[in-house]
């Protein structure tokens, strides 16, 4: 080795270390936002991580019961699910979702066993659909996404007598969501926060006594519920992921509940606003493409393995609220505070470049209040742009 070729140590073992001046000037990096929206960009590859790395979902609805002397049960905790959207209350951001901003067509089938009472205290399903488009901007490092439920669920009209069916597609409530990278290492590692905001527009809700055509209870669908979400995203590997998600959930200003001013008058009231409780949810994703076959061609490029596990609880007590023409009808969550936690299983499949399948199960893990249904079936497909 030449001399010209020794570091200071082999030439002179006693020579002082470079100072940090003398040494070459590290390259300069680019912006956490475009460095990581680059490398997940969806026009680039079918490596695209914010489209292939993604979770499944959980969870059901609202936990509020109608109860009293006007209705089929006085005692709270065997009344009715308020029938607004279906009976489909709730948002949450992980439900068929990636932290990372992404250009997306999606739609979801959720197929929930017996998670709603109608007014004749019977047990229903409810199936709903769900379609979604999410656009990046900001050089992909931020995106918008909206999405639109149809359920077929309880009937925004609900007949004491049982007459009639108490079952009907629904419009449920719309979702906006804004999302922006706030960090990023490389392409192995992201954080992203974002707000969502439910909008009321699925239509009113009545229930009404079909044998005399009186209106015992109107419910006027007017709650803007605002989920602040904060998400991290890791690749372990080119074919391992996990992804963490929080968001609080708050009703900003709850529902107007209202009877007839006089018998048959068509003149409503307000006797009471009710709002629903606030949550926290926890959510942890983890997945692994088994199958990788995206330099052989074929239709099924990839497929992988999905578990989840999903924490939502209340954080504060219930509200309580008239909800009919007696002083004994109300409406609130007879046993205040809930702690729901379920388990997702699913697989993935990535058909072509530009198309996600994922086929998915969810089992409730607790017992009794905290138990929001029976099972769940979940259907995802994701049309990336």
């Amino acid at each position: 080795m030449s001399p010209s070729e020794q570091s200071p140590s082999d030439q002179n073992p006693m020579a002082p270390i470079p100072m940090t001046d003398e040494l070459p000037a590290l390259p300069e990096l680019p912006s956490p936002a475009s460095t990581f929206a680059a490398s997940t960009a969806l026009a680039s590859s079918s490596e695209a991580i914010g489209f292939r790395d993604a979770t499944i979902g959980d969870f059901f609805g609202s936990t509020a019961l109608i109860s009293g002397s006007s209705y089929n049960s006085t005692n709270p905790a065997d009344g009715f699910n308020v029938p607004i959207a279906g009976s489909d209350r709730r948002f949450k951001l992980t439900e068929n979702v990636s932290p990372i901003p992404v250009n997306r067509f999606f739609a979801n089938y959720n197929h929930f066993s017996q998670p709603v009472r109608n007014v004749t205290l019977s047990k229903q399903d409810v199936d709903r659909f769900t379609l979604g488009l999410e656009k990046t901007f900001l050089n992909d490092s931020s995106s918008l996404e909206v999405r639109v439920p149809i359920l077929s669920g309880l009937n925004a009209t609900q007949d004491v007598t049982g007459s009639g069916s108490q079952t009907n597609g629904e419009f449920g409530n719309m979702t906006l969501t804004w999302k922006s990278l706030l960090w990023q290492r490389g392409n192995q590692s992201a954080i992203s926060a974002g707000l969502s905001v439910n909008l009321p527009t699925a239509q009113d809700a009545d229930v009404i006594n079909g044998n005399t055509g009186r209106s015992i209870l109107r419910i006027d669908n007017q709650s803007v519920h605002l989920l602040p979400f904060i998400a991290y995203y890791h690749q372990h590997s080119s074919r391992t992921w996990s992804i963490l998600a929080a968001q609080l959930d708050f009703d900003t200003n709850g529902n107007s509940f209202m009877v007839e001013t006089s018998p048959f008058s068509g003149e409503f009231t307000t006797v009471s606003r009710f709002q629903e409780q606030n949550f926290l949810y926890l959510d942890y994703s983890a997945g692994h493409w088994f199958y990788d076959n995206t330099h052989g061609g074929g239709f099924i490029r990839r497929a992988a393995i999905i578990g989840e596990l999903h924490y939502s609880t209340t954080l504060n007590d219930a509200d309580f609220a008239q909800a009919g023409p007696d002083d004994g009808d109300i409406v609130t969550n007879p046993f205040n505070r809930i702690d729901v936690l379920n388990a997702t299983g699913g697989l993935r499949f990535q058909l072509g470049n530009d198309y996600l399948l994922t086929a998915a199960v969810v089992t409730p893990l607790r017992e009794g209040a905290d138990r929001l249904f029976d099972s769940e079936f979940a259907l995802l497909l994701t049309k990336r742009f």
